[in-house]
Formats: C-alpha cells, sequence, structure tokens
C-alpha cells in the first residue's frame, strides 16, 4: 500500500505497521514502474518533491532510491536525475564459453548484428603482440553493434591472424554467425579462453554506437579463444552496456 501522506506520527517513529518508511516508498516506486506510469527510461520526480509528496525527509526518500539502484531498477545518472532501467538485464555468461548468440538463444530473445567493419589489415606492434603474431601480418578484423531484440547491447571487434582464414572477408557476417565459419569452413574449433572484464566510462565515439549518454558506464572485456592445442585462435574486445547487462558469481569458501 503506498505511503500516505498524512500520517505524521508513523513517519516519526520511522514505520508504517512495522514496515521501514523507505521500503514503503521504495513500493510505490516500483507499483508506478510496474503499471507503466514510470516507464523504462523515465525519470523519477526530484528526492525533494518526493519528500514533501510523502511527508519524509529527504534521507527517508533517497535510501528507497538507492535501494532501487542496488537492485538494478533504476540508476542514478549525472545530470540526467534518476531513471528507470531495464527490467530484465541479461546475465553475462562468467564461466560458460558461449558465442553471442548462444548466450540469448535458452531466453528466447532475438539477437542480430550490424557490420561497422570488415577488412584485412597489417599487424601493428600492439596487435602483433596482443594477437601473438608478427609485426605487417595480415589480420582478419571484424567490428559489429551487437542487439538483443532490436536494442544495442554491445560492441565487438574480433580480430583473426588471416592466414588461418583465407577468404573469410567476403562473409556476410551480419547475418553469419563468425564461429559457425570458423567451424565449418575452416576446421576451427573454440576449445578455450580466457577474459578480462573491467568497468569504465563510455568512449565518445560509444555513445553513439550504443545509444548511451555522456558519462555512461559499460564493461570491457578481452576475451582470447584458444584452440584444442592451445593456439590463440582470437583475440575479441568487447564493449557491453552496463545498464543492460549484469556480472553474477557464485564463491565457495574452501
Amino acid at each position: 500500500m503506498p505511503v500516505r501522506s498524512g500520517d505524521r506520527a508513523k513517519r516519526s517513529r520511522g514505520s508504517l505497521g512495522g514496515v521501514p518508511i523507505y521500503a514503503e516508498i521504495k513500493r510505490s516506486i516500483l507499483e508506478q514502474i510496474d503499471t507503466g506510469q514510470l516507464p523504462e527510461g523515465g525519470r523519477l520526480t526530484p528526492e525533494v518533491v518526493l519528500a514533501e509528496r510523502y511527508g519524509v525527509s529527504r534521507p527517508t526518500v533517497r535510501q528507497a532510491i538507492l535501494e532501487l539502484a542496488r537492485e538494478g531498477i533504476v540508476a542514478r545518472r549525472r545530470g540526467a536525475g534518476t531513471v528507470v532501467l531495464p527490467r530484465q538485464r541479461l546475465r553475462y555468461p562468467v564461466g560458460k564459453l558461449m558465442s553471442f548468440s548462444e548466450e540469448f538463444a535458452a531466453l528466447g530473445s532475438r539477437t542480430s548484428s550490424e557490420v561497422v567493419r570488415q577488412e584485412v589489415i597489417p599487424a601493428d606492434h600492439e596487435l602483433a603482440v596482443r594477437l601473438g603474431t608478427r609485426l605487417h601480418e595480415r589480420v582478419f578484423c571484424l567490428e559489429r553493434v551487437r542487439r538483443v531484440d532490436g536494442r544495442p547491447v554491445a560492441w565487438q571487434l574480433s580480430q583473426i591472424q588471416y592466414a588461418k582464414v583465407p577468404g573469410i572477408e567476403a562473409g556476410d557476417f551480419a547475418t553469419l554467425s563468425l564461429y559457425e565459419a570458423l567451424h565449418d569452413r575452416y576446421r576451427l574449433a573454440i576449445h578455450s579462453a580466457d577474459e578480462l572484464i573491467q568497468a569504465r566510462i563510455a568512449a565518445p565515439h560509444e555513445l553513439a554506437l550504443l545509444g548511451l549518454e555522456a558519462g555512461a558506464a559499460v564493461f570491457q572485456i578481452e576475451r582470447r579463444s584458444f584452440g584444442e592445442g592451445g593456439d590463440l585462435l582470437e583475440l575479441v574486445d568487447s564493449v557491453y552496456r552496463s545498464d543492460r547487462y549484469e556480472i553474477r558469481l557464485t564463491l565457495t569458501r574452501q
């Protein structure tokens, strides 16, 4: 039940019927989100206005909003206030080696790709070191924006030694799976991989690609994929929207 603005005595004790006031305010905001009064991307009423509406202090309202933020329901953004996030957050498959499409197959989601660039380039010093190849050796580069149900969620740059995949640049990777092409045409199977995941602020060129506002946070992921014999087959640099993804781990104490 939403908080009633006239119940001052109960507010002064910090609870309503044994339920903390901030929890009632949180529940009220959730009801507005569930009923569509606060749509995805919509802004919450400012704290000072909510405090007046519910007859409570600003710290009480702030606690309710912080609880919603911790649960990934809203996000506090500089210059934009507090906005409603998509209710279904995508879980990054930590510990599982899957292609982008495989991540969502079990969820019934539709994936698509927008090819930004696909070409063969000579490796500079940095790329040669990261890919374990020689300076100026030819490398196939595939840059894509990955979408789930039509919404951009990630940018990816895949790089493979061209000697392993001659002619691959002719493929239509807006519809073709890169992993399927590697397996079916070149008999290259990804057996294992290691990943480095870091959080940072989105770079200016990533804002338009992923539909983000300035100051938005992203996950930066570097994946190195290996064949069964341990050869490095693919280097993937990815940037994932942090408002669409969450990373969860199961930990045990030895």
